[in-house]
């Protein structure tokens, strides 16, 4: 009898851990090897049309001081191209490559660090040569504010971080020209009062609507979906403006955080099956008629986004 309590009492403890971790919402995002999101879009500036993509890779984990301040980060690669979709008179292309410093577990970042090169081009030919470095800091970072599993529908807040922004640039392989500014800057984040669904190339997602206004009055409108833990789409605005100047939307991706929950809800039907059958055994080993358990579906899996 004191090995059938005591096998009861194991599977229970152990049922019960992996359901509370079941139950239990995600509040931080947990980047690692091999996830990925790729963007489609572009952006009309001045009456010329300029399409491309982007992909942000996660590649390591490290550590960024900024000022007194040390901060765990997750490392994305980014890389991308976007053209003109001007006739053969003239045109622009642009490549980038480049790296985002996130606060570990959040949105929250510290550092941009990005290069760009552009060529002009006309009759085919690359008349023009532009290479751009920027690295910006922010402290304290940006986006701080938002919380994955905690930020909510009707959320309201205000953010003032410190930005420290070098620029340099080399026109056609010229001397680089280099500055800095220094400037603080004020934001204010309001998340709509519904989620929205949003439909892309990468499937459909339910989604909080987060729009970030600068001192300026221009905004950005991201739909923010934790299935994918990142954005879903994207769209930039000027001040007054409602349509927007540049739209980026998710076309594929990879996110661990998906294979966590499936892994977490596929433990937990094991788990109670285990608990059964040493039950069963345990009683059969006793000679005992075991009582029938009611037919019945393993709990559903936990609802995202």
């Amino acid at each position: 009898m004191m090995g059938f309590s005591k096998a009861v009492l194991a599977c229970a403890v152990v049922l019960t851990a992996v359901l509370s971790l079941f139950a239990a919402p995600v509040t931080a995002l947990d980047r690692s090897e091999g996830d990925y999101w790729v963007y489609e879009g572009g952006m009309d500036y001045d009456g010329i049309a300029v399409t491309g993509g982007f992909r942000y890779e996660f590649e390591a984990k490290d550590s960024l001081t900024v000022g007194s301040e040390s901060y765990d980060v997750n490392v994305l690669k980014v890389t991308g191209s976007m053209a003109s979709e001007m006739d053969d008179l003239a045109g622009v292309e642009m490549v980038f490559n480049g790296f985002i410093y996130e606060v570990e577990g959040s949105l929250a970042s510290v550092q941009d660090d990005m290069h760009m090169w552009t060529n002009l081009t006309a009759l085919g030919t690359v008349v023009s040569r532009v290479e751009t470095h920027d690295v910006s800091t922010y402290s304290p970072p940006l986006m701080t504010g938002f919380v994955d599993g905690q930020t909510g529908t009707g959320d309201e807040w205000d953010e003032t971080t410190n930005v420290t922004s070098a620029h340099t640039v080399w026109v056609d392989e010229d001397l680089p020209i280099t500055s800095t500014d220094e400037y603080q800057e004020t934001c204010s984040y309001s998340v709509a009062a519904a989620e929205e669904t949003v439909t892309t190339a990468a499937g459909t997602f339910t989604c909080l609507k987060i729009t970030e206004t600068d001192s300026s009055d221009n905004y950005e409108v991201y739909w923010y979906s934790s299935e994918v833990g990142s954005w879903v789409k994207m769209s930039s605005y000027s001040v007054g403006d409602t349509t927007p100047y540049f739209t980026l939307e998710l076309t594929e991706y990879s996110y661990s955080g998906d294979s966590l929950v499936l892994l977490i809800v596929v433990g937990a039907v094991i788990l109670i099956v285990v608990a059964i059958v040493v039950v069963l055994l345990l009683m059969r080993k006793r000679g005992q008629t075991p009582v029938q358990v009611p037919q019945q579906m393993p709990p559903p899996p936990p609802q995202t986004g």
